[in-house]
């Protein structure tokens, strides 16, 4: 990765003038592993278990969404993805968790948009394309379901929220959703969404719009993403990308392409790489990331959102079968 174009639109709060590479983040108190990446791959970091006590939240692996300049993305990857004998959320269930959005304010209305993107995501052509993917257990091939209705929408208006979230931090806010849900949903994957200015740090200038990945405590698994309240990365992280549908706004269409990047990644392989992976180009959502961004129907509405890669068809497409 090298230097951005200064012609680019830049973050709100703070100009970022070069992007720093992942793999070379340094890591404390963690077991780091980064992946040998081929020509063009996805930055990937895996982090493995850390000793610490067995009822404090611990990230067992994390997979990042590249910003849209990172220069990998010029075109959709074609490679298969492979099964790594690890779980899938097979019932999958969103939780999106709005982080002291009422004391921040939502200049951009992520709080409404998640409202309805998460009410119609479920059923559609989109949540589809992951029922092609599966796991195994004791020999029995489980395929991923495509349940309408699958996902709920908490604003956790009581939780106080950092300036700057840390990794321990939105893990922390993962686990009180989860206990808010009544208990650890194995099939859930739980969306922090940091609310306005203030983004999570390592956003952007560690070249990420979000990532997700697992954490355990108590014996107990969950997948988490840390989602940024992304139109404060502009274009970065895919503000103004087309003309937006009805509904949402064009600073926000980031938030719909992003979440459903990292959900769709949450799903087939919770904790990466362990479930369907390409060692080359990545995840289901790295492989056709920031390429032919559209308005996809949901029911009755739109929303603005990248391609997934389809195993089937060796293409990045908007709807299955």
């Amino acid at each position: 990765m090298g230097n951005l174009n200064h012609s680019l639109s830049l973050p709100r709060s703070f100009y970022m003038t070069k992007f720093t590479t992942l793999a070379g983040i340094a890591a404390c108190a963690a077991s780091l592993t980064v992946s040998a990446l081929a020509a063009g791959a996805s930055p990937i970091r895996s982090f493995g278990p850390q000793m610490r006590n067995s009822n404090e939240a611990v990230s067992i692996a994390r997979h990042y969404m590249p910003t849209r300049y990172n220069s990998h993305f010029v075109q959709p990857n074609t490679g298969q993805l492979n099964y790594n004998h690890g779980s899938v959320l097979l019932n999958p269930k969103q939780y999106v968790i709005l982080w002291g959005f009422k004391a921040a304010g939502d200049p951009d209305k992520i709080g409404a948009l998640y409202l309805g993107y998460v009410r119609h995501y479920g059923g559609s052509g989109m949540a589809n394309i992951l029922t092609q993917y599966y796991d195994i257990v004791s020999g029995i091939q489980h395929n991923v379901t495509n349940p309408a209705h699958n996902g709920v929408v908490w604003r956790d208006n009581s939780s106080p929220v950092p300036a700057h979230a840390t990794d321990a931090q939105v893990m922390a806010e993962a686990w009180v959703a989860a206990a808010h849900f009544g208990g650890a949903d194995p099939n859930g994957a739980y969306i922090v969404v940091s609310p306005y200015n203030h983004d999570p740090q390592g956003f952007l200038t560690q070249g990420w719009c979000a990532y997700h990945g697992a954490s355990q405590q108590g014996g107990k698994t969950i997948s988490y993403t840390n989602m940024p309240y992304l139109p404060d990365g502009g274009g970065s992280c895919g503000a103004n990308f087309v003309a937006p549908p009805p509904g949402e706004l064009g600073a926000a269409e980031g938030q719909t392409i992003v979440t459903g990047h990292e959900y769709a990644e949450s799903v087939t392989d919770p904790s990466p790489p362990s479930g369907w992976y390409n060692n080359s180009f990545g995840e289901i959502g790295d492989e056709c990331a920031w390429t032919n961004i559209q308005n996809d129907p949901f029911g009755f509405r739109k929303f603005t959102m990248q391609p997934e890669y389809s195993n089937a068809s060796a293409s990045c497409v908007h709807t299955y079968p």
